[in-house]
């Protein structure tokens, strides 16, 4: 069998199998980069799927396959390019010609760009097909944030798909650090987004995620119920999935429970992933993105702003003001930071294991302190 037959029988998955292989795309547009890791990854999944034996490293017809390949993914490219230019048309009512491409690092698993037509900036969000419902989701969060009309988020241009890829269209923003001053004028407006009216229950009407991890929302009437089931009770599965065990499940879940008995507070909508990687310095004012959204206790929020780089003092001073904690704020927060613990445990291990430990104790001793006392 001719070679480029092969590669155009198999070319539905060759790229995506050498994508994942090594996490990201090969460096295809030199074939003196990476040459060997290439011609391994190619030449093994012809072996397997031709069942052709006689293929070797240095093949006479390897440039054939390896151009062909190269021919193949460009124009996968032009397509979800040409999809994207398509969304963008219909957002902005004129065709959108892409005169710039921009790949930036972003995240942990979705390849990111900034694209213009000279005039319109727009961020680029894209992955393979099977991503689009995350998308989405994303997209809707966003959606509903801007509607509450209290903190500033992203506007969204549209959610689409190629034949080989899906993305999430973004404005694209000038980002700068954050500074005291707008991170005070922030913390007035998260107070306001908790006080925005719209859930008697906790959960949401979709699920949802947590960087690349499902989050699941069913609504729920009881915030301890929710939260220690939902939320922790979730995430020591997604650990153990990994290997990761932090003691008895049920008992811990248990724990939680107990800490939050007398805790029913009203429904907030929170951001549900509000760090200080999530929020940026637009022109003087916060804009911040990468949502978790959920209805539930507004503390989660705020016990997750301190966790790793606490936001300005400024930011707390003016949401207390405009928006005051309940009393127990303190003990309740290692509950809530525990969640982000356990996920970030299972995400990337090290020392967020210790961390996250170190609170399932504190937890368990908490718990069995009161009930000595009943």
């Amino acid at each position: 069998m001719h070679p480029y037959t092969v590669v155009t029988h198999t070319q539905g998955d060759l790229f995506h199998l050498i994508k994942k292989r090594f996490k990201k795309a090969p460096h295809f547009y030199h074939p003196y980069k990476r040459t060997s890791q290439v011609r391994r990854a190619i030449l093994a999944y012809f072996r397997m799927t031709t069942k052709c034996s006689n293929f070797d490293l240095y093949h006479s017809n390897f440039p054939l396959i390896f151009y062909t390949v190269l021919m193949i993914h460009q124009q996968k490219e032009q397509r979800m390019w040409k999809s994207i230019s398509q969304v963008l048309a219909d957002q902005f009512g004129a065709y959108y010609s892409i005169k710039n491409k921009t790949k930036i690092h972003t995240g942990e698993m979705h390849e990111s760009w900034i694209i213009d037509d000279g005039i319109q900036p727009v961020f680029v969000k894209m992955n393979e097909k099977s991503y689009r419902s995350m998308f989405r989701a994303e997209a809707d969060q966003l959606i509903m944030l801007a509607k509450t009309n209290t903190i500033r988020v992203p506007e969204v241009y549209g959610v689409g798909c190629s034949q080989n890829h899906s993305f999430l269209l973004l404005e694209g923003l000038a980002m700068q650090p954050n500074t005291p001053q707008n991170m005070a004028e922030f913390g007035e407006q998260l107070a306001r987004l908790h006080q925005y009216q719209g859930s008697e229950n906790y959960g949401l009407s979709f699920d949802t995620w947590l960087g690349p991890q499902y989050q699941p929302n069913e609504w729920g009437s009881r915030w301890v119920k929710f939260f220690s089931e939902q939320r922790i009770g979730w995430q020591l599965q997604l650990c153990a999935e990994k290997n990761l065990h932090f003691g008895d499940k049920e008992e811990i879940i248990k724990a939680v429970a107990t800490l939050l008995a007398k805790h029913q507070p009203k429904p907030s909508l929170l951001h549900g992933n509000l760090w200080i990687e999530n929020c940026a310095n637009i022109d003087g004012h916060t804009v911040t993105y990468d949502p978790a959204c959920y209805w539930g206790d507004r503390e989660c929020d705020l016990a997750f702003t301190e966790l790793f780089e606490p936001f300005p003092q400024e930011f707390y001073e003016n949401y207390h003001r405009t928006f005051p904690l309940e009393e127990g704020y303190q003990a309740r927060k290692i509950i809530y930071q525990l969640y982000h613990l356990l996920n970030f445990s299972s995400r990337f291990h090290g020392n967020y294991v210790a961390l996250a430990n170190k609170l399932v104790h504190d937890v368990l001793q908490r718990c069995e302190v009161l009930e000595r006392k009943i």
